[in-house]
This record gives C-alpha cells, structure tokens and sequence, in this order.
C-alpha cells in the first residue's frame, strides 16, 4: 500500500525530472530500496527527512508536508535513549507500555502544543 510519504517522495522525483536511479543515488540508496519505500514495502530510513532536503530544493511547506507524511507513514519509531533525562525515558516507556490513560495523554499533547506555538 503507498504511503503518504511515499506519493510526496513519488512527487518529489517525478517534479526534479529524476529517475528512480537518480533520486536513489542523491539519497545514498538502492533504486530497488527506494521503490520500495515508495510503495510502502519497506521503513523509512531514520535519516531520509534530512536526506532529502539536503539533497532537493524543498520550501519549508513541502519540508513541513514529508515531515508530516513521515510520521504518519512509519509504522515504527526507533528512539535512541542514551541521551535523555530518566524522567523523559520513564514517560517514553509508560506511553509504549500504555501505562497513560488517553486523558492524560490529551492533556500532555495540548500542554506540548502550546508550548510549541509559544516559541
């Protein structure tokens, strides 16, 4: 099934004039890697957000749309925890092992809503 990602990463090449080969070069990957990330077979490598802005002239919309699009195309997240404070680590484990009733869950989300539309 293609993804949301897949069909902006599908826009992306189609609209520069690149090949599949092409666009797979810029972005350090297999042709047949990048096919299948197009066609949502395969996971989204954890760097190709910053891959392809990199590698294309994007508008901050079109950064913002495959920011999004990735999220909502991954059906895992991988988070390297060594760097956090226990307490952030504590909270990323009682969210995975739903510990959090969706109430709190709701309250968390806007309090990090708003704190982001503060800044």
């Amino acid at each position: 099934m293609i993804t949301d990602f897949g069909k902006l990463l599908r826009i992306i090449r189609i609209n520069s004039g690149d090949s599949s080969k092409t666009m797979a070069k810029k972005l350090n990957l297999s042709p047949s890697y990048l096919s299948a990330i197009e066609n949502g077979k395969r996971n989204i490598p954890v760097d190709m957000e910053k891959q392809l802005c990199s590698a294309y002239p994007l508008s901050e919309i079109d950064k913002e749309k495959i920011h999004k699009a990735i999220y909502s195309s991954s059906d895992t997240i991988k988070i390297n925890l060594t760097d956090f404070a226990e307490k952030k680590q504590k909270l990323i484990f009682a969210i995975t092992r739903d510990d959090i009733s969706d109430d709190t869950i709701d309250k968390m989300f806007n309090l990090i809503v708003e704190e982001k539309a503060a800044k």
